[in-house]
């Protein structure tokens, strides 16, 4: 049985799990290098995964096969308590993909989103990310201004 919740208070070592997991999986599509995150210290991992857990600011949805986590995605509210979001750290397992799961957790940020009052969301993917840019697009994402971010890779943008 495939579900979606949002990580709980405590779950920083499934955080860290979820993490490294994608960034050793695919490299190419995060900022965040597997070797930077392995230097992290046991408590980086649960005051992020802890900050994501409650409020109305950040959240990280946690996607399950059975008891297994087989994916993630987490929403960060601009700095500036704005009613703009970023999405984060998106990934599902390779054994897992094209079973749903990845509309699964979108569903779940959007739906947060739209119960914290957000007004839109921006997701930067890497260039050359043909599959990740395809999924986005599908899901209702639109290429956001000159589509290029400080060189970063093509932003991305969806009303919630």
């Amino acid at each position: 049985m495939l579900t979606v919740r949002r990580l709980r208070v405590g779950e920083g070592q499934l955080f860290r799990q979820l993490r490294l997991a994608s960034l050793r999986e695919a490299p190419h599509a995060f900022s965040t290098s597997y070797e930077s995150a392995l230097k992290r210290s046991p408590g980086s991992w649960d005051e992020q995964a802890d900050s994501t857990a409650q409020g109305a600011d950040r959240a990280t949805f946690v996607a399950f096969a059975g008891e297994l986590p087989i994916g993630i995605a987490a929403l960060y509210r601009y700095p500036d308590g704005s009613e703009v979001g970023e999405l984060l750290q998106v990934w599902v397992d390779p054994a897992y993909r094209h079973t749903g799961i990845a509309g699964h957790l979108m569903d779940a940020v959007f739906q947060w989103a739209s119960d914290q009052s957000f007004r839109s969301v921006f997701a930067t993917i890497t260039e050359g990310n043909a599959r990740a840019l395809a999924f986005y697009r599908k899901y209702g994402f639109e290429v956001a201004g000159d589509a290029l971010s400080q060189g970063e890779g093509i932003l991305l943008r969806k009303q919630v």
